[in-house]
């Protein structure tokens, strides 16, 4: 399911926004992008994200503006040993000593300035971020089920839509198995073996026929499995998964059928449920 969450909050100097974005995938995958200081606050967000989520793809953006923890400390004995060893190098060439230019050449050196990232933030800053996250996820849960609502109310629309389908293909077969007995018997009568043929043989070679493209057990597994899924729209719990599973065997049966029509009909019935069962399928992607 799809969604969308922005928090911010401010804590002294320092501005904290956080964005929470969610799309549609059938396996939890959570990527971060945060800033260094708050790299040791994965785990807890990987954490509550798997709690609120279950498919998906999670993306959380994280801003930090604000003072930075680096400190700058100067080695005073390291740089007076740089300076007498510059003046005495001076000296023994009798050159003279530009401070300016000496004064530059030590700021480079990376021993006379001890530069770090003590990387501890305030407790203040802590929970103002975790704050800017928890409000974050609400909005995208919120989200998600504003569109969870619209997405259910379609999926029902389409299994109407196919339970309506289901039915006609039942109606049809028993014309698409009259239809098969009267095209053997045409067939016969234009090969001229319509008196030829024994009543019991034509019934016979008629019983295999109508075996083979007999479809009662597949229209009767459609209904279930359409009854099933009306079944677990209507209870609020989390059945993504369980309803692509179904999805899959709905294109199965369907898929069947179609092999075994042999009536212009009853394809043209097929080709519709595939379609909705195609759309079906795809919704459901959205889910959890």
């Amino acid at each position: 399911m799809t969604g969308y969450g922005a928090g911010r909050a401010e804590t002294g100097a320092t501005e904290i926004s956080v964005v929470v974005k969610s799309v549609n995938g059938r396996f939890l995958e959570t990527r971060f992008h945060l800033p260094k200081e708050y790299f040791a606050f994965e785990s807890q967000l990987k954490k509550d994200i798997s709690a609120a989520f279950r498919r998906g793809t999670i993306d959380v953006f994280v801003y930090r503006r604000g003072t930075s923890n680096l400190s700058v400390k100067l080695n005073r004995e390291m740089a007076a040993k740089w300076v007498e060893a510059h003046k005495e190098l001076a000296r023994s060439l009798k050159l003279p000593v530009q401070n300016a230019a000496l004064l530059e050449r030590i700021s480079t050196l990376p021993q006379i300035f001890d530069v770090r990232d003590d990387g501890q933030l305030s407790g203040k800053e802590k929970t103002a971020f975790l704050k800017a996250f928890k409000q974050a996820m609400q909005q995208c849960e919120t989200e998600k089920i504003r569109e969870g609502k619209a997405v259910r109310a379609h999926l029902a629309k389409i299994l109407s839509s196919l339970e309506q389908v289901v039915l006609k293909i039942e109606k049809l077969r028993e014309k698409a198995s009259q239809d098969l007995e009267n095209r053997l018997r045409d067939r016969l009568q234009k090969m001229g073996l319509e008196n030829k043929v024994e009543p019991n043989r034509f019934a016979q070679e008629l019983v295999i026929h109508l075996d083979k493209s007999d479809i009662a057990e597949e229209v009767e597994r459609l209904k279930e499995h359409v009854q099933m899924c009306e079944r677990y729209l209507s209870v609020p719990a989390e059945h993504g998964k369980k309803l692509d599973f179904y999805s899959q065997e709905l294109l199965r049966e369907a898929n069947t059928i179609g092999s075994k029509a042999n009536h212009a009909l009853l394809t043209e019935q097929v080709v519709l449920a595939k379609g909705l069962i195609e759309s079906f399928k795809e919704q459901v992607q959205n889910i959890e």
